[in-house]
């Protein structure tokens, strides 16, 4: 895959091409402000040296959008027109909005000295006589430098900070948006599964479910412990340049690491075992993709998981003794033949791109509550899917009684209606007799979590 700092020789910038790039902002400005008669935002990034556009800028740009026009509709304020420019001077949008020009551009400062990422925006407005609005004529602070925070046009005034300084700065501001935005994600999702409630024979925040030797603390010590392992995953995808077999293969110390700490954190109790691999796995991967300029492209990401483990994971299941299986997983595969999470991650994760991801997207659209859709998404999960901890816990049978029990929940409208989330409460007290937790589709759960949150901040699609 393509660096991330690669640039190609047609994208550096010279002096004629931002002389051309500030005469065309100027007529597009004029020609908005002659035909709507309405104030103007003008958004573009404030980035130094010869490359204004890159995959990480890009990402940039797209969430000094996507906060915009969030404060823009809390603030009341309608978008009349808009266009986005993509070319190699910078990306740049235009905005003409339906609202006082002065909270208008509160708002705009606002974003600009939000934090270290808003230093990078530059969100000018104008009013309808075309006169650029000032932070000082509004009482505003002025703009601080990103960079060492004293104010910004003293720093460009004298030059303190060398273009190499600059640049450095600017891709390290994006860098650690992207990561901590990862550790956020993966957070949520680990915590926000155990926090829908009610789920049958799973931890929630009501009952410990079909388990005796955990409950909601647990899980909230065993995430804790595990986040640090998961970001040192991920932020190997980040930065890695070989193949995904490789990559694989030099995640897998850092798992080992992350299921110590998991045990240390929780008393010896397995809370986190199998996501500790899956999350590992997809975070590191959506990352490395995410590095080289691809997006967050889920189902492909997935595709490339599952051509990248299987030479490996092949070679892991060919050891096994059948006479000595060491495991759960191991006796599982000896008696039934199923790969568990393992053969998950070689099929592509399928039931992630086939049912949890397509269902968390719909819901997201529709704006459903975010408990109920957790709650319903793993019920389709439960529906359809070969639950390995399932068959561990009990038998084939007790298997298709619960994909049974999940898929007549459903029919009556799952967590969506009355009846269907009081017929979960009475299916988690049926599992509880039985001892039957579905955790693998709890895995799975939190796998299309993570990637739902991540195509919605970084975009499944390239385009600003």
């Amino acid at each position: 895959m393509k660096n991330k700092l690669d640039f190609p020789p047609e994208l550096m910038v010279e002096v004629p091409d931002m002389l051309r790039a500030r005469d065309g902002r100027a007529m597009a400005q004029r020609k908005l402000l002659e035909r709507f008669h309405q104030p103007l935002l003008f958004f573009t990034m404030n980035i130094p040296g010869p490359v204004k556009v890159s995959p990480l800028i890009r990402i940039g740009f797209r969430e000094g959008i996507r906060r915009l026009e969030l404060a823009l509709q809390e603030a009341g304020i309608s978008v009349v027109y808009e266009k986005v420019i993509d070319y190699k001077t910078g990306f740049e949008k235009y905005y003409v909005l339906d609202g006082d020009v002065k909270e208008i551009k509160r708002v705009a400062a606002g974003l600009e000295n939000q934090d270290r990422l808003g230093r990078l925006f530059d969100m000018d407005v104008l009013d309808v006589d075309g006169r650029k609005l000032s932070r000082q004529e509004l009482g505003l602070p002025g703009r601080t430098c990103f960079v060492c925070s004293q104010p910004a046009q003293a720093c460009a005034r004298s030059r303190r900070h060398t273009v190499p300084v600059l640049v450095r700065n600017v891709h390290r501001i994006l860098e650690n948006f992207i990561l901590e935005s990862t550790r956020v994600f993966m957070k949520e999702a680990l915590l926000g599964e155990v926090a829908a409630t009610p789920k049958p024979g799973l931890v929630d925040m009501d009952n410990s479910g079909a388990h005796t030797d955990m409950d909601c603390h647990t899980f909230a010590a065993s995430t804790e412990a595990i986040l640090p392992g998961l970001m040192e995953m991920a932020q190997k995808g980040w930065s890695w340049q070989g193949s995904g077999t490789e990559l694989f293969l030099s995640l897998r110390p850092m798992g080992a690491a992350a299921e110590k700490a998991m045990f240390r954190a929780t008393g010896n109790v397995n809370t986190h075992k199998g996501i500790i691999f899956s999350m590992g796995l997809t975070a590191a991967f959506t990352l490395w993709h995410l590095a080289a300029g691809q997006g967050v492209d889920s189902e492909g990401i997935l595709q490339d998981i599952g051509r990248s483990v299987t030479p490996v994971l092949e070679q892991d299941f060919a050891r096994i003794d059948p006479y000595h299986p060491h495991t759960h997983g191991e006796i599982l595969y000896v008696k039934e033949g199923c790969r568990g999470i393992r053969g998950e991650a070689m099929e592509g994760f399928p039931a992630v791109a086939a049912i949890g991801l397509p269902a968390l997207r719909l819901y997201m659209k529709e704006r459903r509550p975010v408990n109920e859709a957790y709650i319903q998404t793993l019920l389709l999960l439960m529906s359809k899917v070969e639950d390995t901890n399932i068959l561990s816990r009990s038998d084939r049978e007790t298997l298709r009684y619960a994909q049974g029990a999940a898929a007549s929940i459903l029919e009556k409208g799952g967590a969506f209606t009355a009846e269907g989330l009081d017929a979960v409460w009475k299916l988690n007290d049926d599992f509880v007799r039985r001892n039957i937790s579905p955790g693998g589709c709890a895995d799975l759960l939190i796998l299309s979590v993570f990637l739902a949150k991540m195509e919605y901040l970084f975009g499944r699609k390239e385009e600003p």
